[in-house]
């Protein structure tokens, strides 16, 4: 991609914002004006997924084409914007192969998302408060089990419980280019955000991949 209008005019999806890129070693007062921008951004993200939402709680996967689209970073930073807007706001590592939620955060892999599911841990073991007021559920053990364990029915009634104490869901799935866990998640939430990265995203990769979508 070269520049963002290309996500409408091939690939046919709705722009909800624009995510300036994070420059390093800028002096503090540049820094300083790069993070108001980057929050704004956010804030622009988090109206246009709102007014997308219909009546009840808003669940919302995110993936992108392949790996290093920054959907992570999307996914943290949008979960932090919510809860700045004072939503009770959730957010779970669904990329149970490479997770990386938990670095973000400060907080250990286990038990997360997969000992639950696994029947090795119980739900409110897995729901971890942040200094922010985020919850996060971290992605948990890994294991050759893991994937298959996203379109369980335990994850289905999970899903369902939790949607009656959050007001926001937001689901950090792999990229595309995994398999199939981010439709599998996107079943649990019906909403699918992908991320794009101008300069780095495979235009026909992502073409291909939304195809099977």
């Amino acid at each position: 991609f070269r520049y963002p209008q290309q996500a409408t005019d091939e690939l046919g999806l709705d722009i909800l914002g624009v995510v300036p890129r994070l420059e390093h070693g800028r002096k503090p007062e540049s820094r300083t004006e790069q993070a108001w921008q980057v929050t704004e951004a956010f804030r622009t993200v988090r109206m246009s997924v709102s007014q997308a939402r219909e009546a009840g709680p808003l669940l919302l996967t995110v993936s992108s084409p392949s790996s290093g689209d920054g959907k992570s970073f999307v996914c943290s930073n949008l979960a932090l914007s919510f809860v700045s807007a004072g939503y009770q706001t959730l957010l779970i590592d669904g990329d149970v192969r490479r997770g990386t939620l938990h670095q973000i955060f400060s907080l250990t892999t286990q038990p997360g998302l997969t000992d639950y599911l696994s029947g090795n841990a119980v739900l409110g073991e897995i729901l971890r408060g942040t200094e922010s007021g985020l919850t996060v559920i971290t992605s948990g053990s890994r294991g050759e089990r893991a994937p298959e364990l996203l379109a369980s029915k335990r994850m289905t009634e999970m899903m369902a419980t939790l949607a009656t104490r959050y007001e926001v869901i937001i689901v950090d799935s792999p990229p595309l280019s995994a398999g199939i866990d981010p439709l599998v998640l996107a079943t649990h939430t019906t909403n699918l955000l992908m991320v794009l990265r101008v300069g780095e995203t495979d235009r026909r990769l992502a073409d291909a991949k939304l195809r099977i979508v």
